[in-house]
């Protein structure tokens, strides 16, 4: 074998190796975990960008409600007003949890979050939300469906 072939070789073996190496540290935006007691509100990822070790990446997705729809979630049935809490394994940047409330006409309304908790509403009725948040690596949003009875 020439002494080219084998720097080659060696080279793309070093690459290969590097790469499955690293690649686990692109990590993506924290999920967010929400919950109403015992009950977990499972969420869908939102729109985001993110920096990872060695590449940035923007996902822009669909509207909230079309991500629900997209991805088959039902929603969570919780009492009136009852307190939805919101944790993230990563916590995010001070003051920068937020939520906003979709109607069915697409449009969102910005609803408060204090201490990571919102609060339902007291009305019967299905509810889309999404919350968004930022890090020192980039935002994220995640989509979210419950019933209240």
């Amino acid at each position: 074998m020439s002494k080219f072939l084998k720097i080659f070789l060696t080279i793309v073996v070093l690459a290969i190796s590097f790469y499955l190496v690293f690649r686990p540290m692109n990590f993506g935006p924290p999920s967010p975990r929400i919950s109403v007691g015992d009950i977990i509100v499972p969420t869908a990822q939102g729109t985001y960008c993110w920096d990872g070790l060695f590449n940035s990446r923007c996902v822009d997705m669909i509207s909230p409600r079309g991500i629900i729809e997209h991805q088959e979630i039902e929603p969570t049935i919780v009492p009136p007003e009852s307190h939805l809490t919101i944790q993230f394994k990563s916590e995010p940047k001070k003051d920068s949890l937020g939520a906003n409330l979709w109607n069915s006409e697409e449009q969102a309304k910005n609803v408060k979050i204090i201490d990571n908790v919102l609060i339902a509403p007291k009305e019967k009725g299905i509810y889309v939300y999404d919350i968004y948040a930022a890090w020192e690596k980039g935002t994220s949003s995640y989509a979210f469906i419950i019933e209240v009875r």
